[in-house]
């Protein structure tokens, strides 16, 4: 039984949104259109309507969501009952939103291949927003870009250095003498790249409008308007392939860490210690 296929075909019934299920599960949202596609081929109906505001669930969309619940729920029953669940360990993990793109399918992949007994939550957030919630204990570590302020209760292992570009189509290159106001694309408005650029263009007085975009693909589209430029993770260009891209080299530093954060006194708590030896098999 493949319960993770059949959770992913759950959170995509019950979100409506592919761009957004896309965010969560590390998939692409062309990969979740073809999955919806073959489930509306498999079951000779339509799950979802297609409307201006976006995709609707059908009545049989619903129905097949119920019989897919009530599967997993069984199969959920059934482990407990043998005592599955009993050597797993519950953990409350956070990521950024690139960070997530970057490293999330990795980490899933380690845990899943190691056999490492532990149910993993993803929570994924500005980099601000999570490492307040690991110092809150709303979770329990985090995988973020290195945030501007650190309590003196987490603990902030360096685990990587990234660099981030700021790029535009070869087609529409920008010149910041003109005082024509650009569009900055970004993947989160709380993400410390989004500062460093929003922080350049005002002390440059560049007029600028922000656009949060969550979508990879989406803002490669989106270099095709006009004076519009975006702020990505390296590493995210390489990985999604960009193409027709220019570079920008502006007077700033675009170097930031990754850092593994956790409460200061459960460095040596299992799951602390199983997530940094994750970590070091994907190379970080």
């Amino acid at each position: 039984m493949n319960i993770k296929e059949i959770a992913l075909k759950i959170e995509i019934l019950n979100r409506q949104n592919l761009s957004k299920s896309a965010e969560i599960t590390n998939y692409t949202q062309s990969a979740l259109t073809a999955k919806v596609k073959k489930i509306e081929s498999e079951i000779g109906k339509l799950v979802f309507k297609r409307t201006p505001q976006g995709l609707k669930i059908t009545s049989v969309g619903i129905q097949y969501k119920n019989y897919l619940q009530l599967i997993s729920q069984e199969y959920e029953e059934f482990l407990e009952n043998i005592g599955a669940f009993q050597t797993n360990s519950k953990v409350d993990f956070g990521t950024s939103h690139t960070t997530l793109k970057i490293y999330g399918a990795h980490i899933a992949n380690t845990l899943n291949m190691n056999d490492i007994q532990m149910d993993v939550d993803f929570a994924v957030d500005s980099s601000n927003a999570i490492n307040q919630k690991v110092h809150n204990s709303e979770l329990d570590c985090a995988l973020i870009s290195e945030p501007i302020k650190k309590y003196p209760d987490l603990t902030y292992d360096i685990v990587a250095t990234e660099t981030f570009e700021v790029i535009s189509s070869k087609d529409h290159i920008i010149n910041f003498d003109w005082e024509t106001p650009i569009t900055l694309l970004v993947l989160s408005i709380g993400c410390m790249y989004t500062r460093a650029v929003t922080e350049w263009l005002m002390n440059n007085q560049i007029p600028y409008k922000l656009k949060e975009i969550k979508s990879i693909s989406s803002i490669q589209d989106f270099l095709q308007i006009s004076n519009t430029i975006a702020v990505l993770n390296t590493k995210l260009i390489d990985l999604y392939n960009y193409t027709n891209i220019h570079y920008y080299k502006l007077s700033f530093n675009n170097v930031i860490n990754t850092v593994f954060v956790y409460k200061m006194n459960d460095g040596e708590q299992n799951h602390i210690v199983q997530f940094k030896n994750v970590l070091k098999t994907i190379g970080l």
